[in-house]
């Protein structure tokens, strides 16, 4: 994070090992501050009506164990600054977030680009999106609450739940929860973390629970299981030469038909590895203290035996050539040492990879 007085952050109090951080978009230049709120987001973002006004907001935040808790809130008065919000499927696979967000609207609305009535979320709302998932909205909202939690902590089918508002009554209680925990979160003394991170939890399981049931059953809760399975397998194997459909259906136990028509959204299951190798690629590619490979070697090490296919797949997945990547890298890397407050410091033990207005749990 950045240095106390640096880049509009304070270190405010002390929970643990973990900061509280407060932020505020009015300690820079009015043509800046919207800039400033959602650099480093992890959605691209822009205003709807760029000449509307200053962006005067300020957050709140921060982590609680491996969760990370934010409040934002604008503080224009008048009509509120709308911007669009936009998670890729580019973006999703260059950066690697994996992680649940919920927010609760206090006042204002989110507005999903969906033809259906509930994809707009008002005050009193809390709703659920999938960092592994496209997000296309419009950002009306001029206080809300969001609680980050990563994938691994919330059952499978949290995912089926991407983009949908719950509405039950444990939902409620959450959002009450929520509330009182940004309220009070600098009062926690470090023995109380690990119990509030707990109980915590056991409210997003049974909300996520609760609302999915019906869902579950719509969504057939045995392809979600074969598709967890196989994905795994990739995983596992994906860097052996022999890994074809035919050896996945002998392994996993899948006929080739079920195995096809569970990834035909997604470009078919060769697609599927294929995009699983690039991405590899490309994090070992993106880790300046990683290996120096030549590209012909990195590309025969994951999959690829022809140098130029590489380069193609790779400029086609990622928009720009492994060489380019390498070049940022190094540039980005030479920025960081050089330009001073701009420079996000990050605690050893702290929220890395904090954004504001939204969090993002460490890597």
């Amino acid at each position: 994070m950045p240095r106390a007085g640096g880049a509009g952050v304070v270190v405010m109090a002390q929970t643990s090992s973990d900061l509280i951080y407060n932020f505020s978009t009015l300690n820079f230049p009015e043509k800046d501050r919207f800039h400033t709120w959602v650099k480093d987001n992890h959605c691209d973002c822009r205003m709807q009506e760029p000449e509307s006004g200053p962006f005067d907001a300020e957050a709140t935040g921060a982590a609680l164990g491996p969760l990370i808790l934010s409040g934002r809130r604008l503080l224009r008065q008048g009509p509120l600054p709308a911007y669009e919000v936009l998670r890729s499927e580019r973006r999703i696979r260059t950066d690697g977030y994996d992680f649940y967000r919920f927010t609760s609207i206090l006042s204002g609305r989110f507005a999903f680009r969906s033809a259906d009535a509930s994809s707009v979320k008002r005050a009193g709302d809390l709703f659920i999106l999938d960092a592994a998932q496209v997000n296309d909205c419009l950002v009306e909202a001029d206080n809300t609450i969001s609680i980050a939690v990563p994938r691994d902590l919330l059952p499978n089918r949290t995912a089926l739940l991407h983009g949908h508002t719950l509405s039950t009554g444990v939902a409620r209680l959450l959002t009450d929860h929520l509330v009182s925990l940004l309220n009070n979160f600098n009062r926690l003394r470090p023995g109380e973390i690990p119990y509030v991170v707990q109980s915590t939890l056991q409210l997003l399981t049974a909300a996520v629970s609760s609302a999915s049931e019906a869902m579950q059953e719509a969504a057939g809760p045995l392809r979600e299981l074969l598709l967890g399975r196989i994905l795994r397998y990739l995983d596992a194997h994906l860097l052996e030469p022999d890994l074809t459909p035919d050896r996945i259906c002998h392994d996993v136990g899948v006929s080739r038909a079920k195995l096809y028509h569970l990834f035909e959204g997604n470009g078919g299951i060769m697609r599927q590895i294929q995009r699983k190798r690039l991405l590899k690629a490309y994090q070992m590619l993106a880790n300046p203290s990683g290996p120096k490979l030549h590209i012909a070697e990195l590309a025969w090490r994951h999959g690829f035996s022809n140098e130029k296919y590489f380069y193609r797949l790779f400029k086609a997945e990622f928009g720009h050539t492994p060489g380019e990547t390498l070049e940022n890298i190094s540039h980005s890397t030479v920025a960081s040492e050089t330009i001073g407050f701009h420079t996000r410091e990050k605690p050893a033990n702290g929220p890395s990879g904090w954004t504001l207005p939204f969090g993002v749990p460490g890597r």
